[in-house]
């Protein structure tokens, strides 16, 4: 009722514009965009509060249980992060998107007086100040100003529609930088080897606290084994064997590395079947047989190893082709009277 039918016009031409430049379409985008930002940094979140020792020395000093500071200080960043996104990047599209769905109006009429006279009418009915900030949209007194413009250089027109498409396309390139890194992080070779770092200092860590628990020695033992650092690895699983002598999981994963390791140098066919026979006595598994059967080899006593492999085999269920294969290479071995 207080609109002339050429403001309404001007108005459903400003709703027009937005679809017609599918502004929409890009809303979706930009709530993508979002998750790839997220998968992206989230997992360096994660070890950033982990490993930080000011924020350890934060959780002793309050005295609050460290799984709930830890969650509560993950959540304020989440937070953190939504805020910054939606508020000025998300943000700064929407206040454009909006200021050239004004500009559309030239696009279905000559001028965009019509428009400019309808802002001012909000201004003098709803009485809210035409220099008010909005994180959405621009001011009234912005667009008005910017639709003047237009109306003395058609030229601005062109300059929003420029400056849309070169933030759109310098969004899309960050996005997927963005996507590039979150992937390589979380399954790339940068990833991983971050991931082993950040579980290593936690470990080291947790080992100074409590230097007498053999299970933490044991996950060290693995890390290190499987990064390939076959030297800490044996002081690693010597030390935790040190401390729980009865582990059939770290004496069997010793005995293996002594009795096939790379580096021929870390070999130790004796300390190997000694570890082997332990493993063996606390838990007949395949796995742990073979173990046993290959110290057997190394040593030369190739008939153990053949009856030892031959257990295995029969209790194994899965990875026969496996034993198999071992056990041929231990039958060769006899054959050619080695």
């Amino acid at each position: 009722q207080y609109l002339d039918p050429e403001e309404m016009d001007a108005v459903i031409a400003h709703e027009i514009g937005h679809i017609k430049r599918k502004h929409l379409h890009f809303y979706l985008v930009f709530f993508i965009g979002y998750i790839f930002l997220s998968y992206a940094i989230f997992d360096l979140l994660i070890y950033f509060i982990i490993y930080a020792d000011p924020v350890y020395r934060l959780i002793s000093s309050v005295g609050i249980n460290q799984d709930t500071m830890i969650s509560a200080i993950f959540s304020l960043f989440i937070i953190i992060i939504f805020f910054i996104y939606f508020r000025y990047i998300f943000g700064y599209f929407m206040r454009n998107f909006e200021r050239q769905a004004d500009t559309y109006v030239y696009a279905l009429f000559p001028s965009a007086k019509p428009l400019i006279s309808t802002f001012k009418k909000i201004v003098t009915t709803t009485g809210q100040s035409p220099d008010r900030p909005n994180w959405h949209h621009f001011s009234i007194k912005e667009r008005i100003e910017y639709l003047n413009l237009c109306e003395e250089d058609k030229t601005y027109i062109i300059r929003q529609d420029r400056k849309i498409k070169k933030s759109i396309a310098a969004y899309l390139v960050a996005i997927v930088i963005i996507g590039g890194i979150g992937y390589n992080l979380n399954y790339g070779e940068t990833g991983r080897k971050l991931s082993n770092h950040f579980i290593e200092k936690i470990l080291l860590r947790e080992i100074n606290k409590t230097p007498d628990n053999p299970y933490l020695y044991s996950n060290l033992g693995d890390l290190y084994y499987n990064i390939n650092n076959y030297t800490e690895t044996i002081k690693a699983y010597e030390k935790s064997i040190g401390l729980e002598p009865d582990n059939p999981h770290v004496l069997n994963n010793l005995a293996w590395l002594y009795a096939a390791c790379d580096d021929k140098n870390l070999r130790n066919p004796e300390r190997a079947l000694h570890l082997a026979l332990n493993a063996a006595d606390l838990e007949e598994s395949p796995h742990i047989l073979d173990t046993l059967a290959e110290s057997y080899y190394i040593n030369g006593e190739l008939e153990k190893a053949v009856s030892t492999e031959l257990y295995a085999l029969r209790i194994a269920k899965k990875e026969r082709s496996y034993y198999e294969n071992q056990l041929k290479k231990f039958m060769a071995a006899i054959n050619s009277g080695q």
